[in-house]
């Protein structure tokens, strides 16, 4: 299915992908991480200890995830929103996936899911995660990635990731939450699509 496709298949789509990402074991099992930092007197050094997913179910989830966040896909949540907020008849719903819009908005464009700067550079959400995802995951950008490898350097990695976590947390709980609203609206047939609309 091309971004192009119809605005119901593309809604229908994003409802099926979102139940999927419900279903990744990451999720079923709760996407818990935390970060503890603690001062050694003796070493001087501050001492980081992450608790985070399995690698393995974390690299899963973001098989799908990344089709949400990708603007070539035909289930990127910004478009999912805009269909939302241009076709669903019921003005509560308008107003909850507005909601929605504007956390994830504030997720990734704003702070992030706490306020972090480390040399001078606000780290938020949307930057932690593209160090993730380009850096690392998937794409091997040698920028990025020498980014990651810069703040592992700084002791400042622990908190990179877990910005990177705490955000791709929030965001899926966006995500499903639209999603519950988008089968909502599929299902009771909330839509007002004029012919000739993609």
């Amino acid at each position: 299915m091309s971004p192009q496709s119809s605005t119901r298949e593309r809604l229908e789509q994003f409802a099926q992908r979102a139940f999927e990402l419900a279903e990744r074991r990451l999720v079923r099992q709760g996407m818990q991480s935390s970060l503890t930092i603690s001062w050694d007197a003796a070493s001087q050094l501050l001492r980081q200890n992450l608790n985070q997913p399995d690698e393995e179910d974390l690299r899963s989830f973001l098989l799908l995830f990344r089709h949400f966040v990708s603007d070539n896909e035909p289930v990127f949540i910004n478009r999912v929103f805009n269909d939302c907020l241009r076709f669903v008849t019921s003005s509560d719903l308008k107003e909850q996936i507005k909601k929605a819009q504007d956390e994830w908005k504030a997720l990734l464009y704003k702070v992030g899911a706490f306020r972090l700067v480390i040399d001078n550079k606000n780290i938020i959400g949307e930057y932690a995660l593209d160090l993730w995802i380009n850096g690392y995951y998937f794409h091997n950008d040698a920028d990025k990635a020498a980014e990651l490898r810069r703040y592992l350097s700084s002791q400042g990695l622990g908190l990179v990731r877990i910005q990177f976590l705490a955000v791709l947390a929030g965001l899926t709980q966006i995500i499903l939450y639209t999603g519950s609203v988008v089968n909502y609206v599929l299902r009771e047939g909330l839509l007002n699509i004029p012919e000739n609309t993609s």
